[in-house]
């Protein structure tokens, strides 16, 4: 038990502790109260039967449907303080799951177990149906079995040692039910979560996909897969129909052994009439919770799954946490970039992207980094903005790890274009600003330096036309320019800008120049990727990569005319 609550869960767990115990408390009302009905036969067959009297027919049964109201109304409250309880539970959790998971898709070194946050919501979304479902019911309602178990000595002994023998069979159905189908469930859940993540992974592609007439052979894939999916589904659902008709069919059996064991005591006339019909009530209400724990096993298979992915991902946030302690805030940041010998690996056993990487990029300066296809450029843009984490060596900012940087004071102070243009559904107005607080003004501001306040201007709502998440209401190059308006909003210390004039037109191209030109005027640091030569007009330094290691590095006039040397030697010996 102890070691239940150490687990990170139980912490968010712990504030619903008054909500389990009203619901343990109503459901020793409604026990208790389910007795009444078998106190109403004893009445009425030892009683009524027998003294013919209506006026007691007619008090008993007021009395029995008092009884029966009382049980609906305790079975409602406990269902309402459940919905309420999962409702608090996911309150609690949801905006942190929210961050978490998609703080875990950053973390490169254990791709194959990534949570998007769609996942950590469903999990959590899991965990807060089995809290109000029957399966929960059945745990307060277990220990219930004791109490009908022994009313039944009471009637007879005989018939408690019977009751006795049908539980222990019940347990051990469900004990069986739990073996056999454990490992089937587990294995349905996990193809159907491959098959949702397959069909994710390629919607966001699906014009390309369609035009390079891709989608035919992937449908085949996805089949293949759906396949699988449904047909472990089908072996789980089996298994688990043929454990809860066969535990049906016990139960029933058991119950009706009861009865004539009962009757069999009543034509001795070792019990009365009444006792034998009130021991059929009490043995199936002594079983049904065994029924209803075999019939929702599913589910708590489900729950007990969400509830150890959630663990870990909020052990991550305790782990994460002592680290965040270790951060401070320092004075505002002015953009002096220094890599110390950093080195990345992506993967565990793969080689390293990054290797031996010693750069110093003052503030008020523009680095233009180039390279062949593959030789690094965007991890290392990636890792300047701290996406990925730094392995050895170190990345200071303004002579501070970046590691030790307070995470808020860090973002405000950095804009990032990366690669793939990633603009979020929602107006253009908002993804400038970043989905925060909308300031008109700087909104205005950057798309001006981009130039493309004009073209926003003369779409239909201006700068509240809406685009979804591809951005595919604007054009590619278009797209880039919002982009890149969003990395430059209100003018942050560092900006990093991955192939920021791929898209972009000769007019692009000098609006992007000039906005280069007066943010490094303005004192900002400025990292750029490009394949074009045209950016060197306005480049300090020119970092040349090969193979994630630096080829070139220096001042751009220096690394030209050292690549021009090279390149006339390349001719002389060609020639």
């Amino acid at each position: 038990m102890s070691k239940l609550m150490q687990q990170p869960l139980m912490q968010y767990l712990a504030p619903l502790k008054a909500d389990f115990l009203s619901i343990a408390l109503l459901s020793l009302i409604a026990n208790l109260l389910m007795l009444a009905p078998t106190i109403y036969m004893l009445q009425l067959y030892d009683r009524v039967m027998m003294s013919k009297n209506e006026l007691t027919l007619l008090m008993v049964t007021l009395l029995i449907g008092i009884f029966i109201l009382a049980i609906a109304f305790a079975e409602w409250l406990r269902s309402m303080i459940t919905i309420k309880a999962g409702v608090k539970l996911d309150q609690s959790l949801n905006s942190l799951l929210f961050g978490l998971a998609f703080e875990r898709a950053f973390n490169q070194k254990g791709v194959s177990q990534q949570k998007s946050a769609s996942e950590a919501m469903q999990d959590l979304t899991f965990i807060r149906q089995f809290l109000t479902s029957n399966g929960l019911f059945a745990f307060f309602d277990m220990p219930w079995t004791l109490i009908y178990v022994a009313v039944l000595f009471i009637l007879s002994p005989s018939l408690g040692w019977l009751a006795v023998v049908f539980c222990l069979i019940q347990f051990a159905l469900g004990v069986w039910n739990q073996a056999s189908t454990d490992k089937p469930l587990k294995a349905s859940m996990q193809a159907h979560l491959e098959n949702q993540q397959f069909l994710q992974s390629k919607i966001r592609n699906l014009e390309t996909l369609h035009v390079m007439g891709i989608l035919p052979l992937l449908y085949k894939r996805w089949q293949s897969l759906q396949t699988i999916a449904e047909t472990l589904n089908s072996k789980a659902t089996k298994i688990q129909g043929r454990n809860q008709h066969l535990n049906k069919f016990t139960r029933y059996t058991m119950q009706s052994l009861m009865l004539a064991a009962a009757a069999l005591l009543a034509v001795k006339g070792q019990i009365s009439i009444g006792s034998m019909i009130a021991s059929n009530v009490l043995i199936a209400r002594a079983l049904q919770p065994f029924d209803v724990v075999v019939s929702t096993w599913k589910q708590t298979i489900q729950a007990k799954a969400a509830f150890g992915r959630l663990n870990a991902l909020l052990a991550m946030a305790n782990s994460a946490s002592v680290e965040v302690a270790k951060v401070e805030t320092y004075a505002p940041i002015k953009g002096e970039i220094i890599l110390q010998n950093l080195n990345v690996t992506l993967q565990a056993g793969s080689k390293q992207v990054l290797k031996d990487l010693s750069v110093h990029i003052p503030s008020g300066q523009i680095l233009t980094i180039m390279g062949p296809s593959g030789s690094g450029k965007t991890t290392l843009a990636r890792c300047l903005v701290g996406v990925i984490p730094v392995e050895h060596g170190a990345l200071l900012v303004d002579g501070i790890s970046i590691e030790k940087i307070n995470q808020q004071q860090l973002v405000s102070s950095l804009g990032y274009l990366p690669q793939d243009i990633d603009l979020i559904e929602g107006s253009i107005a908002e993804n400038i600003a970043r989905f925060g607080t909308l300031d008109s003004l700087e909104i205005i501001a950057a798309a001006k330096t981009v130039g493309i306040h004009d073209m926003i201007l003369r779409l239909p709502l201006g700068y509240d036309t809406k685009i979804d998440e591809s951005g595919l209401s604007l054009s590619g190059g278009q797209s880039q320019l919002v982009g890149l308006a969003r990395a430059i909003y209100k003018e942050p210390a560092i900006l990093v800008l991955d192939e920021p004039n791929a898209h972009l037109d000769e007019h692009g191209d000098e609006h992007l120049l000039k906005a280069l030109l007066a943010l490094k005027n303005k004192g900002k640091t400025i990292i750029v990727i490009s394949h074009r030569a045209n950016i060197l007009k306005v480049t300090d330094q020119l970092l040349v990569m090969r193979g994630g290691e630096i080829h070139h590095h220096g001042p751009t006039e220096i690394v030209l005319s050292k690549l021009n040397d090279a390149l006339l030697k390349l001719k002389q010996q060609a020639a």
